[in-house]
Parts: structure tokens; C-alpha cells; sequence
């Protein structure tokens, strides 16, 4: 018999763009496109193999999401009441 063989890839990347992607919200502009993919990658995984690395990327891009909203709108926030000069 031979063994059905399961693609996993898409399952690791979206595990590895969600932590990275929860981990980068200091940089907003960088942690949200790659939470974003997380989650992308998640849903690829689970229509062709559900595995647990698909379901916690997608929690963690789910998470990452969020933060790095909150995160991009405070800094937006404090350029309209602080201006440029805060960041330089």
C-alpha cells in the first residue's frame, strides 16, 4: 500500500508569518500585511489538509491582526497631536 503523502507547507508558513507578524507590532506597517498572509496561508492549508500549524497561524494572524491595527492607529493618533517632530 502505498502512503498518501500531506503537503504541510502552507500549515508551517502560516504558523511562521503569524508569529513573526504578532512579533513585529512595534512596525505596524510590517506586521500587518504578514499577519494577514498568516491567515491567507491558513485557509489555503485547510481546504487542501486541516493540521494543527494551519488552525494556531491562523489564531496568531487572527491576534496579529488586531494588534497591529491598534498599534497603526495609535501612531497615527499621535502624529495628528504631536506631529513629525516626535518621530525624528
Amino acid at each position: 500500500m502505498e502512503k498518501k503523502q500531506t503537503n504541510k507547507s502552507w500549515g508551517v508558513a502560516s504558523l511562521v508569518l503569524g508569529i513573526i507578524g504578532l512579533i513585529s507590532f512595534f512596525a505596524p506597517y510590517l506586521g500587518l500585511p504578514l499577519s494577514i498572509l498568516a491567515v491567507i496561508s491558513a485557509n489555503k492549508q485547510n481546504k487542501i489538509n486541516p493540521t494543527g500549524n494551519a488552525e494556531a497561524g491562523k489564531v496568531l494572524g487572527i491576534i496579529g491582526i488586531v494588534v497591529n491595527t491598534v498599534m497603526l492607529f495609535l501612531i497615527f493618533v499621535a502624529i495628528a497631536v504631536f506631529g513629525w517632530a516626535m518621530f525624528i
